[in-house]
């Protein structure tokens, strides 16, 4: 438990200093929104437990490493309170994610990538990191294809996560 109150704290403060980013203009598939470039949002139809098992196939048939999968909702009924199913997986993709790094340090600080499913009025939703924003704060000057790559390998695990 200790170690899921450091990550979500990490995360957390991460996430705080970030300046907002602006809107893009690029039209988007109906079942997505993205909120701020900073991640992507789809509505999947599948229930929570079924579109956090699909996330956790997709990121295994990419040998993707997880380095944690967090019960948000659990935590909070540690401590009396409530929340609904929430479940946030921590990734990566070091063939990816490496060169950003070696070219930006400060990427290190945003990376690895995340995926939070949460339920909300009745609806269950998985939210995955946005790459635009990524290359749009840090400027990440020869990663375009991988960037490209990255952008399109994580929609396809958000489709492949939100339906059977």
């Amino acid at each position: 438990m200790r170690f899921s109150l450091i990550v979500l704290l990490m995360v957390g403060l991460v996430a705080c200093g970030q300046p907002e980013p602006e809107p893009t203009q690029e039209r988007q598939p109906s079942r997505q929104r993205i909120i701020q470039d900073r991640f992507k949002v789809y509505e999947s139809s599948l229930d929570h437990g079924g579109t956090v098992s699909q996330l956790l196939r997709a990121l295994d048939r990419r040998d993707m490493i997880v380095f944690a999968v967090i019960d948000e909702q659990a935590s909070a009924e540690s401590v009396d309170m409530d929340l609904p199913p929430m479940t946030l997986v921590i990734f990566d993709a070091p063939r990816m994610s490496t060169p950003l790094i070696a070219a930006e340090p400060l990427m290190g600080a945003e990376l690895p990538f995340k995926a939070l499913v949460f339920d909300k009025d009745g609806q269950t939703h998985i939210a995955i990191t946005g790459t635009h924003f990524l290359e749009r704060l840090y400027r990440l000057k020869d990663q375009d294809q991988i960037l490209k790559t990255l952008n399109t390998t994580l929609d396809a695990i958000a489709e492949e996560s939100s339906r059977p």
